[in-house]
């Protein structure tokens, strides 16, 4: 019996930009997600369709009379990590450059080579539907979640995806915590000056993406091309209360503003108008914490 593929294997995912949508350069130099991965996930699977029909005159078991027609495929994947960086957040928000940060209309593809024990396979033409990062207690490495779709994946091969290219190295910077949040602050002022001590903090990127079917392509998938639709920005915010003024204003409806400097990016959060009902978690030993969430098609963010 063979060994299974445990975690005495290499596994490692990697990532390049596109130049022409859905096709891997050449070669590539290959580039590293912006964390240490802790899980990469990737599910594709035969759209079927599942019919019965008439067998014949001459068949003797017309009760088995199932069919199943491959129709196209589909392909999603994900990667879960410790953040060091905001990689792929300009591809998130579809700016103009992989190295630019304003939210804009403009596709980003990119192409992920993936390595388990001596097999490689890669997917092409992927969007970004989801970045989000997490910072879940004043203790704990910030987390990065992105998600994506995908317009095609090769089999497993033992031939190296990279040819005469290069595979990435794994980040050697420290992960995010809190601590690497600076310049916090609340309608220009301390969180504090609306009664609140922030203790977690999650923000991102969601887009609402659907393929756009080629009858003339050539792929599995029949993907030839992406739609999108509205984008959403998310913001949600665990705190202490240190008074009880916060509780009212967070019903009153009002546009507030969020800010803070992260990874040399300043980032500007306007438009933020709490939606979920003040949810204030009181018992006798501990402090009153209040989670808050921002309607993500209000929010504006601008990132300098």
């Amino acid at each position: 019996m063979a060994d299974p593929l445990d975690a005495r294997i290499v596994k490692y995912v990697e990532y390049i930009d596109e130049v022409t949508l859905g096709t891997m350069p050449t070669n590539p130099a290959m580039s590293a997600f912006p964390g240490y991965i802790n899980s990469f996930k990737f599910t594709s699977g035969a759209n079927l369709d599942s019919y019965t029909y008439f067998k014949g005159a001459a068949d003797t078991d017309p009760l088995s009379s199932g069919k199943v027609s491959k129709t196209g495929e589909n392909h999603e994947w994900s990667c879960e990590m410790k953040a060091t960086g905001l990689t792929l957040l300009p591809h998130a928000l579809l700016a103009a450059t992989t190295s630019t940060y304003t939210p804009g209309t403009t596709l980003l593809p990119i192409s992920i080579g993936v390595k388990l024990g001596a097999s490689y396979t890669t997917l092409k033409g992927c969007p970004i539907t989801s970045w989000q990062m997490e910072f879940p207690d004043l203790t704990s490495a910030a987390s990065l979640t992105i998600e994506g779709m995908a317009m095609d994946r090769t089999d497993f091969s033992g031939t190296d995806y990279k040819g005469t290219g290069s595979h990435a190295t794994v980040p050697s910077s420290a992960a995010y915590t809190m601590a690497s949040l600076t310049a916090v602050t609340y309608d220009n002022s301390a969180f504090s000056a609306a009664d609140l001590s922030i203790e977690s903090l999650k923000f991102g990127v969601s887009n609402n993406i659907e393929p756009v079917l080629d009858l003339g392509s050539s792929l599995g998938s029949k993907i030839g091309s992406w739609s999108f639709g509205p984008r959403e920005i998310n913001l949600e915010l665990e705190a202490k209360l240190l008074g009880t003024g916060a509780i009212d204003d967070a019903m009153d409806g009002a546009a507030h503003e969020v800010e803070f400097t992260l990874g040399s990016k300043t980032f500007t959060f306007t438009n933020v108008i709490w939606t979920n009902a003040p949810d204030v978690d009181c018992n006798p030993e501990d402090l009153i914490g209040f989670s808050l969430q921002a309607d993500p098609q209000a929010v504006r963010l601008a990132i300098a």
